[in-house]
């Protein structure tokens, strides 16, 4: 499965036709690349891959280019969901946190992979040019778990973006419920507190009919 796993990533944009991110293959290739790089000709995308310089950088090409470093399976979390989703002034990932499962680090990967077994629940996944990832409001919910203080404005940019809907966060915040950080992230955007399920009344066994 190891090897298996490994060939799958490492075939994955091998060659780019440009318009698509690609990661050079071998030292002359990353070295011809950083020299497109320099003049203008090519921009790097995220870790190695690069693209095409008057190539849009959209969410679904970022998603494309982070992919050739993900495994299959798992979802994307967290800040590299963030960047997915809204791209600049957010800085691209050094580290990619996934959730879902563990399996082997590419080697000599520029990126380096965490790996958590607690995979959100169906609702907060999202499917964006074939890369698996959370859903805005959860991606915002799992970043101010940890950063709080980075929330509010982090919301303001996915609202500038049209990101966010009316109730996505409180459903959002109200699915991952009783997990780690999610009190803290509610405090730090301002969410109204999960009403308690109501526990069901039953009648008396001795009441009279």
């Amino acid at each position: 499965m190891r090897d298996e796993w490994l060939t799958s990533v490492l075939v994955r944009g091998a060659a780019g036709n440009g318009d698509t991110p690609w990661r050079p293959q071998g030292r002359a290739a990353a070295a011809a690349a950083d020299r497109e790089v320099r003049d203008g000709l090519l921009q790097q995308v995220v870790g190695d891959v690069v693209l095409a310089a008057d190539v849009t950088l959209d969410a679904a090409l970022r998603a494309r280019a982070l992919a050739l470093f993900v495994p299959t399976g798992v979802v994307v979390i967290a800040d590299a969901a963030a960047w997915v989703h809204l791209g600049r002034p957010l800085p691209a990932p050094h580290e990619v946190q996934v959730a879902g499962g563990r399996l082997p680090e590419l080697p000599h990967a520029p990126l380096r992979l965490s790996f958590s077994r607690v995979r959100p629940a169906p609702g907060d996944v999202q499917d964006l040019a074939g890369l698996a990832l959370t859903t805005p409001a959860r991606t915002l919910l799992d970043v101010a778990a940890v950063r709080p203080h980075r929330a509010p404005w982090l919301r303001e940019r996915m609202l500038d973006a049209g990101l966010l809907a009316d109730g996505d966060l409180r459903d959002a915040s109200d699915r991952a419920r009783g997990r780690g950080g999610v009190r803290t992230a509610r405090r730090a955007l301002d969410l109204p507190r999960a009403p308690r399920p109501r526990e069901e009344v039953r009648p008396s066994s001795d009441a009279t009919p």
